[in-house]
């Protein structure tokens, strides 16, 4: 068991630092701010080559794997990014990047991967309002009109459409069989924009780094040849998209906990109020910020674990991402909140950047799959409990 990082990784970890510096915390808070895309950080990251990293070297990838990725989402997070980057790394290296590269026809990994490598945008409609957690209960219909599909149904919660060049779809290709809620079920995806698909952003708590809305999908064509995967056969490739999704967000999270952790430490050892002391130097401060790092190195660990299953092609992958989720998404927002604690008053303005830190950070209980459903998952195929849902 090798617990070290390489040379290679330590180079992308510092990489990820650099581009930091530019697109750190007030870049964030302007992107907070202004409710719109961090198109600058999209284009940073693509001219690095980031975007491209998990991507094969035959489509202008870089060849390497989730981890990577991981490693340096963490970074940009923990030096200044925060949750910013978020979008990009969803929208781009797993929707459009994990969903073609392992499931791809060849037409389409020679189309569409070096587009995403500088920087394409992708759209995943896989939630819908009556389906939720049980995405095998969706009701998106795509009939077969010879040549190409047409789609008709609508998603909720969807993230970057604004921004989207294509739009991945989680449908039906027949009816609904009870006895087999899985058959019938498919992924395609469409340019965008396009005028069969309507979407309504939401006013949000936070994650104003993306737009979120309700997705009404009405005669949208789809060819035959964006077909992902086998028609009526896609859960499980569905969940090589799912498990990235998860994974990722959860390397971003405990990046945005450490930054929460520094912001804190460094405010409380300059801050002096009785005695002369900093209250860096009280119980009261340090224990919650020793408690912060302890819960996020462990968070990391898990991230690494269920990213380098994931490279491996490992079916322990699902169970794997089920405990980084959660243990990453409550780690980052025990620091934040642990943080703005130690501040005071000073942490709940905006200009201490904590206060858009928790807002971010708690979008993590709920999304992309709520901390029940990670806990049930663990229950049922780890402790060996009986089904609860």
């Amino acid at each position: 068991m090798e617990f070290g990082i390489s040379k290679e990784q330590k180079m992308f970890i510092d990489l990820g630092k650099e581009i930091a510096k530019e697109y750190g915390e007030e870049y964030g808070l302007q992107i907070d701010e202004e409710h719109r895309f961090p198109t600058e950080l999209r284009d940073a990251l693509a001219d690095q080559g980031v975007l491209g990293m998990a991507i094969p070297e035959e489509y202008d990838g870089e060849g390497l794997g989730l981890l990577e990725l991981c490693m340096i989402a963490e970074s940009i997070a923990e030096n200044g990014g925060g949750m910013t980057a978020a979008p990009i790394f969803v929208g781009g290296p797993v929707f459009g990047g994990t969903l073609i590269t392992r499931h791809g026809t060849p037409e389409q990994k020679e189309k569409y991967l070096p587009g995403l490598v500088k920087g394409d945008i992708w759209g995943g409609g896989f939630t819908e309002a009556d389906a939720g957690s049980n995405i095998t209960n969706i009701t998106t219909m795509a009939k077969d009109e010879g040549d190409h599909y047409l789609v008709n149904g609508g998603k909720m919660f969807i993230s970057s459409l604004s921004v989207s060049k294509y739009f991945a779809i989680f449908c039906r290709t027949s009816e609904l069989d009870p006895k087999n809620k899985a058959k019938g079920l498919s992924l395609m995806f469409g340019d965008m924009p396009d005028d069969a698909i309507k979407f309504d952003p939401f006013k949000k708590m936070g994650a104003n780094w993306c737009d979120t809305s309700a997705v009404y999908i009405e005669n949208y064509k789809i060819p035959k040849e964006n077909l992902v995967g086998q028609e009526g056969n896609c859960l499980m490739p569905m969940f090589d998209v799912l498990n990235p999704e998860r994974f990722v967000l959860a390397a971003i999270a405990v990046g945005t906990g450490m930054l929460c952790v520094k912001n804190a430490v460094k405010y409380c050892n300059q801050r002096k109020v009785w005695g002369g002391k900093p209250i860096s130097s009280h119980q009261a401060i340090q224990m919650p910020m020793a408690k912060a790092k302890c819960e996020l190195e462990g968070a990391r660990l898990k991230v690494y674990e269920a990213a380098w299953l994931y490279d491996q092609m490992s079916p322990k992958c699902g169970l794997a991402t089920a405990k980084a989720k959660f243990c990453a998404t409550h780690a980052g927002l025990f620091a934040a909140d642990a943080g703005i604690q130690a501040m005071g008053g000073s942490g709940y303005i905006c200009e201490s950047h904590l206060e858009r830190h928790w807002r971010d950070l708690r979008l993590g209980t709920l999304a992309p799959i709520t901390e029940e459903m990670s806990l049930l998952t663990i229950a049922q195929h780890d402790l060996k409990m009986p089904r609860s849902y």
